[in-house]
């Protein structure tokens, strides 16, 4: 009896910490762990592939274990939890540069999924104008935080400059948000919100991917071995998840009601949140990551002193799988 407690707490803490939310039901098919940030909008191509029956008509039954750290899936994916990561490409690097036998390989999420939001009463009209003003973040060194800094060089702030904004830690975009809806910061980055795009006291002044199209926010990452081992499942994964992807681009209207299915928004809500990644450039329907963008990013954790320095591309990134789809499918042109 102790024993068969002891099994039955262990699993249960196991899913509690991974938190499994939904997978495609399949008989015979090859099974895919993929982890993937809490439940939102931006993983709409994978309840596609659920619900159009396109993971299970490339033979797959997908297990989405939706994980809102972003510092677990990568000890998860070394640990053989996971096939697939889509939680951030900024941790894998960090990883690979400790030696994990990673590597990233595309994706269907590279954009970066966040607005920059400022108080209209706080005179912003430029990064440039950041300077000096209360600026929300989670915490120094978090993803916000390096977002709004690498903005800022962009713009060609000084180092001293950028010392000057006044940090203020938030946890969670929906508090970030408040902040400046009610004027606590005067700006801040965070994913869409429709309740403040239509607060008077708040302006979206930019979609951040169009401002930094080299940034890669949640890419496909695996571990090096899989590329071999497990390459005709993942070819069948990569092909499903750009075939989703490319038929909300096709079908927006039925796009939007299968996903008031799985959003909790009002139907011009879902509309918005659908102009925002697609036109803002977050979902992507060919699925690569150039050399180019790869160096960007570990330029930017060795800035934020998560990387020692910047590895050759060959070592962090493989596309291979994905041009090889690429050639059977074709390239997505809007």
């Amino acid at each position: 009896m102790c024993k068969l407690l002891s099994y039955f707490l262990k699993t249960l803490l196991t899913s509690a910490a991974l938190g499994v939310a939904l997978s495609a039901p399949a008989v015979g098919n090859d099974k895919i762990k993929l982890g993937m940030p809490a439940k939102m909008f931006l993983n709409l191509p994978e309840y596609v592939a659920v619900d159009k029956g396109i993971f299970k008509k490339h033979g797959l039954e997908v297990e989405f274990v939706q994980i809102a750290d972003s510092s677990i899936p990568v000890r998860a994916l070394i640990s053989k939890d996971l096939t697939v990561s889509e939680a951030g490409m900024s941790e894998t690097l960090a990883a690979i540069d400790k030696g994990a036998k990673l590597i990233t390989i595309g994706g269907i999420h590279t954009g970066l999924h966040y607005a920059m939001w400022v108080n209209r009463e706080a005179g912003i009209k430029d990064v440039r104008d950041l300077v000096g003003k209360n600026v929300g973040i989670s915490s120094p060194g978090s993803l916000p935080h390096v977002v709004i800094v690498a903005l800022m060089r962009q713009a060609g702030i000084s180092d001293s400059d950028i010392g000057k904004v006044k940090w203020v830690s938030l946890k969670g975009s929906s508090a970030r948000i408040n902040g400046v809806i009610n004027g606590t910061i005067a700006a801040t980055v965070a994913g869409f919100d429709p309740k403040a795009a239509h607060a008077p006291t708040v302006q979206m002044l930019f979609i951040v991917s169009k401002k930094l199209p080299r940034f890669v926010m949640t890419p496909w990452d695996v571990r090096i071995e899989s590329l071999t081992k497990d390459k005709d499942i993942l070819t069948r994964f990569i092909t499903a998840e750009l075939e989703a992807t490319r038929w909300i681009f096709d079908n927006k209207k039925e796009a939007l009601e299968l996903a008031k299915k799985h959003f909790d928004y009002t139907q011009p809500q879902l509309d918005e949140f659908y102009t925002f990644y697609t036109d803002g450039g977050v979902w992507n329907p060919n699925g690569l990551i150039t050399a180019d963008q790869a160096e960007y990013m570990q330029q930017l954790n060795v800035e934020g002193k998560m990387q020692r320095s910047v590895l050759p591309a060959d070592q962090v990134l493989d596309t291979s799988l994905v041009k090889e789809v690429l050639a059977k499918i074709g390239e997505y042109k809007k």
